[in-house]
């Protein structure tokens, strides 16, 4: 069996951290004990798109690709406000849509496209925590409150139940390390 330094004519070095890799990179990150590569993102380059009408922070969101994405909720930045905002992308830019029908910010948001979306859980004002069990379902034009979940939730809360479900089922999980 060939070793990497035979097969790729160096050493794995030894980094703490990811300052001074490059694209193409294997290294061993002394900070987080594991190896790392560094990918090239698909294309050649990043490049940017249109902004959000309505900046906001933890809002939900649902779509795929680069040419169909909707956002929705999240926190009015400097503010303890939450937005019911919701915008749809189109590969360019972003359009304002009608609005959730309840406000509220750290929501969940499933949906293959920006014309089918479920928007579910999340904090509501005004006091933190306030969290909710909404449900609402998108259809491309409006928001419309479906049957909510059994327990109110915020996004990180149902996170870490998908981590501890991972976890549990398969012993190599990223989330083990």
């Amino acid at each position: 069996m060939t070793t990497y330094k035979e097969s790729v004519g160096t050493a794995v070095r030894d980094i703490a951290g990811e300052d001074g890799v490059t694209t193409g990179q294997l290294w061993y990150d002394t900070n987080a004990n594991e190896y790392k590569y560094r990918q090239q993102f698909a294309g050649n380059a990043w490049s940017s798109g249109g902004n959000l009408n309505t900046a906001r922070g933890r809002p939900g969101g649902a779509g795929s690709g680069n040419t169909n994405a909707l956002a929705f909720g999240g926190n009015v930045p400097g503010s303890p406000t939450v937005t019911g905002n919701t915008e749809a992308y189109d590969g360019s830019s972003w359009t304002e849509v009608n609005d959730l029908n309840t406000a509220r910010a750290q929501g969940g948001g499933v949906g293959a496209t920006n014309t089918a979306a479920l928007s579910f859980g999340g904090i509501l004002p005004p006091t933190t925590p306030n969290n909710s069990a909404l449900t609402e379902l998108w259809n491309g034009t409006n928001w419309t409150e479906v049957n909510d979940m059994n327990a109110a939730k915020e996004i990180w809360v149902l996170l870490e139940h998908l981590r501890q479900l991972c976890c549990s089922r398969w012993a190599s999980c990223s989330c083990n390390k």
